[in-house]
């Protein structure tokens, strides 16, 4: 289980990050300790469990149709998102006739890109690239037609399959079908911000009540604080 107080110090370190920092963050917090050698898949994982540790297995999620606009009500669960099936350290395909071999993206290949300007996708491609001949030439990674790294964007999934989290989704109302994407660092970093803002609301309404300090706050059970709450406001 998260603590309430590590709860309210993973907020404060996230606060003001970008997103790819912010998720190696949380992957730290889920217990990596060389966060941007992990590929995608492998923080995703790690991103699923810590939300399984800090607020549970279940994922309620409203996504509207992008069709129709109607928006959908579900609960998945992570045992749906989790898959037990380890990254590969590489793979080969051809495509145009040149011969890739390639890797799974690391959280550091974002780190690096996120750094950059242009094209993010193709830059995150072209890092996954580790050698590229055609026949017996070798091609320079910035040689590449871009039709070669779009085959590579579509068999990333094959070399790391965790990092493609996708919700198979059907709409109730115009029976459009599509799959849509789940962010599971976004989801689990807004889970977090509202169950700090949570604290600190309580946090602020106790030591205004009964001059309690935050560590105090935090080790009175949370059904107890409710009373505290309640019977403040009399």
């Amino acid at each position: 289980m998260l603590t309430e107080a590590e709860v309210l110090s993973l907020w404060e370190a996230g606060l003001g990050q970008p997103p790819v920092r912010r998720s190696l963050a949380l992957a730290v917090a889920g217990g990596a300790e060389r966060p941007d050698e992990l590929t995608v898949g492998q923080r995703e994982g790690l991103l699923l469990s810590l939300h399984e540790k800090g607020f549970g297995g279940a994922l309620p999620c409203q996504v509207a149709c992008p069709d129709c606009g109607e928006q959908l009500a579900l609960t998945v669960d992570v045992t749906e998102l989790r898959t037990e099936e380890p990254p590969r350290e590489s793979a080969t395909l051809l495509a145009d006739g040149v011969a890739v071999e390639f890797r799974p993206l690391r959280c550091a290949d974002l780190l690096a890109v996120s750094a950059e300007t242009g094209d993010a996708r193709l830059a995150l491609l072209r890092r996954t690239v580790i050698a590229a001949r055609r026949d017996a030439t070798e091609i320079p990674v910035a040689a590449l037609a871009d039709s070669v790294l779009e085959a590579i964007a579509v068999a990333l999934p094959e070399v790391d399959p965790q990092a493609d989290i996708s919700l198979a989704l059907d709409c109730s109302g115009c029976g459009h079908a599509w799959l849509a994407p789940f962010d599971v660092g976004g989801y689990l970093w807004a889970e977090i911000e509202a169950c700090a803002h949570r604290l600190l609301f309580d946090i602020h309404a106790l030591a205004s009540a009964y001059g309690w300090t935050e560590a105090e706050v935090l080790s009175v059970s949370p059904a107890r604080r409710r009373f505290y709450l309640e019977a403040g406001a009399w």
